[in-house]
């Protein structure tokens, strides 16, 4: 993509296409609402609190915060209407996702797990390009703005059917493909499976490895033109400061701050401030923020907190429009 003509491109919102340059601050992966979902794994987490969650939008945009990801797929709690009606009163920009999670978090026999490729990969097409099957008897419907899969511990364990389905939707579209990984586990047997079926690197977004912090791999993951996700600020069984914030400096260090998107994917009830006693979506601009300050990295900041995502994520306004990136 030629920095020369960013100003050309364009991101699929809740509320529409947005110019890349109006994503601003940027959380690359969090969780704004989910719903109950009959029939799943009772622990699964939930976040209905419409007016707590409205009310940490509106902090976090008043601290200078922009746009965030939602990384909810359909069939497990993702709710567009909602997703668009929390951006049109907060004033953020949310970037929904098409896709699919973890079979725990899906009613049992749910359709998706037992579809073929063909059948997945016309489901995340025609959400794609027709809109959130829940917004479709919108006037608007709401499109994503990206691809979100989670897989396995191991990749073989992850229905093929499905995979080879995102990758088929990203070739066909253009969309970018976020995916979740077990603590970055078989993360580059991962990015291979897409590199081999010609997904292009530099529509891959590898969510969660930071929980494996190995510069080595993340160095030459990144040279390929793979986008890391890190998000372990919040977690202290992960030893953010042992790990997280020392491996962030490494790869600036090494010039490798253009492959980095920074995230806190709070998806558990705690984490947020009115909901629970955590740091909360303010807490990007308010800890995290300072932080990378403090550790020299102002210069870097704009692309770990929001430049690098939505490099990835920008299409031209005809690709948008014909429904291919």
């Amino acid at each position: 993509m030629d920095p020369m003509v960013e100003d050309k491109f364009f991101i699929e919102s809740v509320t529409g296409p947005i110019p890349q340059e109006a994503i601003g601050i940027c959380d690359a992966h969090n969780h704004l609402w989910i719903g109950t979902v009959e029939g799943n794994q009772p622990n699964s987490p939930i976040l209905n609190n419409y007016e707590s969650i409205n009310s940490e939008l509106k902090y976090y945009r008043r601290a200078g915060g922009a746009t965030i990801i939602d990384c909810q797929p359909g069939g497990c709690g993702r709710d567009g209407r909602v997703l668009r009606r929390l951006s049109q009163e907060s004033g953020v920009n949310i970037i929904s996702a098409t896709g699919f999670h973890l079979p725990k978090y899906y009613p049992p026999d749910f359709w998706l797990y037992q579809a073929s490729a063909d059948q997945a990969k016309t489901y995340f097409i025609s959400e794609i390009k027709q809109g959130l099957v829940e917004t479709l008897q919108l006037e608007t419907p709401v499109k994503p703005g990206l691809i979100k899969i989670a897989c396995q511990l191991r990749v073989r364990d992850t229905p093929q059917a499905l995979l080879e389905a995102a990758a088929g939707a990203c070739l066909e579209t253009g969309i970018t493909i976020e995916a979740h990984t077990e603590k970055g586990s078989e993360a580059e047997i991962l990015v291979d499976f897409f590199l081999s079926r010609g997904v292009p690197a530099e529509r891959l977004v590898i969510c969660h490895i930071d929980k494996r912090p190995d510069f080595s791999l993340h160095h030459d993951l990144a040279i390929m033109g793979v986008l890391l996700e890190y998000d372990t600020f919040y977690r202290p069984k992960y030893e953010p400061e042992k790990n997280l914030w020392p491996l962030i400096q490494r790869m600036v260090a090494n010039g490798l701050e253009d492959s980095v998107a920074l995230a806190t994917d709070m998806a558990e009830v705690e984490l947020w401030s009115l909901l629970g006693h955590g740091p909360g979506l303010g807490g990007f601009l308010t800890i995290i923020g300072p932080r990378l300050k403090e550790l020299g990295l102002e210069s870097s900041l704009g692309k770990l907190l929001g430049g690098n995502i939505a490099h990835r994520l920008a299409s031209p306004p005809e690709c948008l429009e014909r429904g291919t990136r």
